[in-house]
């Protein structure tokens, strides 16, 4: 069926909205099946939320993939009935249907999908790691389309209404519609340069710091991930998050409550909503750190044979591990030490000396000091460090532009960025020869793209993706970039001018053969 004898038949326009519709939810299924390295993380983040544990990327999966295998039966079934008898008309409700869940269904998908804001680059970061084939492809597409494209102009200005448009500016508005459209597709990879085109050789590949230690693989924040991470060359050091129990002893927990990472639920079920920070250390130590890793698998890896189940049940009981034993740990493996500190309230007894604790607990440990490295904004723990243990990297946590962070009085090092910048200012943060650390990264692709951006190190749950990752088929240096490209434009001019060619000696022939 040729596009003419389409727009011929009666009911085409149901086949445009059923189309429409499919395209709608398929987009949405893209979007949820491009997260899937953060789907536990995402499943982890939701039931905190809600307070009881809940696979809410399944729930969204299914609530977007029922809708879609009904419109795409529906417009398969339409399609075929309008191919064999030239016309169709749907029942009441495959009329309604398809709009109503398109005005129920993308305000409520849009609001799921803002409460997972911090994910929304994903999508737009794995299309454009691809976009060379995508566009490639496209064009392909787009000079095979160029011919049918002309040769229907006349029918498509009868289309056009003649109550609000001129006959003789039809055509015009036509042409310019299609060249207008040809020549942004174009341009487009001329001025958004992908990431993994190489401005300069490629640069190292980055190295890895194991987020709570390779907490995909070990329950967060405890020895235990930072023995995963040791099986990994490329893990240079793990992070961990810091707080202090009610009897001043520093310990490793990230969340505000004990809830989701330990079994305080039946240890201590009266106080199973209580601060992390209101509890002695004695009592924090009689809490099994591990099994909520072997019963939920919260990531996949046990079900995967990823760990073993035998290796997994060693997690069972292990206790959460104190500042003192981290620092040791650390030190005896040679490891980077990069640490987010949750200082208590005020009204906690070690509020004031919060601080102070750590750091002499730090130079106590005879750990390298140039080892460890701290992402803070805080001016107490600034200057505290400043007096006391200058060889401690500092990180700038957030953002800066390279003026701001070189103009800066703070003896910053490097940046802790949650992955804020764009390809350009990556790359000029490169030139500007600025260190750059970047949380949490769980993408292969976004691996590849921060590693031709000139990332020095990587902070991920999930070592095993990138420890053997090689350099990819997919890094381009510019030059062979642009020349593609250029010679692709070149490829797209000389299709126009043949097609014009053809077209204008048809068109003599259908004069000559009126004569």
């Amino acid at each position: 069926m040729d596009i003419n004898s389409f727009l011929r038949r009666k009911g085409k326009k149901w086949i445009i909205l059923y189309s429409i519709y499919c395209v709608n939810f398929a987009i949405f299924l893209t979007y949820v099946l491009l997260l899937e390295p953060y789907w536990g993380d995402i499943n982890l983040t939701f039931s905190g939320w809600v307070d009881f544990k809940i696979n809410i990327v399944l729930i969204i999966g299914v609530i977007i993939t029922i809708p879609l295998v009904y419109g795409l039966s529906l417009l398969t079934i339409k399609l075929r009935k309008l191919i064999k008898t030239n016309r169709i008309k749907p029942c009441i409700l495959n009329k309604i249907l398809p709009l109503t869940l398109i005005i129920i269904y993308n305000p409520l998908i849009m609001f799921l999908l803002d409460l997972l804001e911090e994910y929304a680059n994903v999508i737009f970061q794995s299309l454009e790691f691809y976009s060379f084939f995508i566009f490639l492809g496209l064009d392909i597409v787009l000079i095979m389309l160029l011919y049918p494209l002309l040769k229907i102009i006349p029918q498509l200005k009868g289309n056009l209404s003649n109550k609000y448009i001129k006959a003789d500016r039809k055509r015009i508005i036509i042409l310019t519609c299609i060249i207008g459209g040809y020549i942004i597709t174009y341009a487009i990879p001329f001025i958004i340069i992908p990431s993994n085109v190489l401005y300069y050789d490629l640069p190292p590949k980055p190295e890895l710091i194991a987020h709570r230690g390779a907490s995909h693989l070990a329950p967060e924040n405890t020895i235990e991930a930072g023995e995963a991470a040791l099986l990994f060359d490329l893990v240079v050091g793990w992070e961990v998050d810091i707080q202090i129990s009610y009897d001043g002893v520093p310990f490793l927990m990230h969340d505000d409550t004990l809830t989701r990472t330990t079994n305080i639920s039946e240890h201590f079920p009266n106080r199973k909503d209580d601060k992390a920070y209101t509890f002695n250390i004695s009592e924090l130590r009689e809490l099994d750190a591990g099994s909520w890793f072997v019963d939920d698998d919260p990531f996949g890896v046990i079900a995967s044979g990823i760990i073993s189940k035998v290796s997994a049940e060693a997690f069972r009981g292990i206790k959460i591990p104190t500042f003192e034993e981290v620092l040791n740990f650390t030190r005896d493996n040679g490891y980077l030490l990069d640490f987010d500190e949750y200082r208590p309230p005020e009204g906690h007894p070690y509020h004031d000396d919060f601080y102070e604790i750590l750091l002499n607990m730090t130079i106590e440990s005879g750990m390298d000091l140039s080892k460890m490295m701290i992402p803070t904004g805080n001016s107490e723990w600034l200057e505290m460090i400043y007096n006391s243990a200058l060889e401690i990297q500092l990180g700038w946590p957030g953002s800066p532009a390279v003026q701001e962070f070189q103009s800066s009085k703070t003896n910053y090092t490097y940046i802790n960025t949650g992955d804020g910048y764009s390809n350009e200012e990556y790359r000029a943060l490169k030139t500007a020869d600025i260190d750059i650390m970047v949380w949490t990264i769980e993408s292969v692709e976004r691996f590849y793209q921060l590693w031709c951006l000139g990332v020095d190190w990587v902070k991920t749950n999930s070592p095993y993706k990138f420890n053997d990752l090689e350099s990819n088929f997919l890094f381009f240096p510019i030059f062979p970039y642009f020349t593609i490209w250029i010679a692709i434009c070149i490829v797209v001019l000389s299709s126009i001018d043949i097609i014009r060619h053809k077209l204008m000696k048809k068109h003599i022939n259908m004069l000559n053969n009126k004569d």
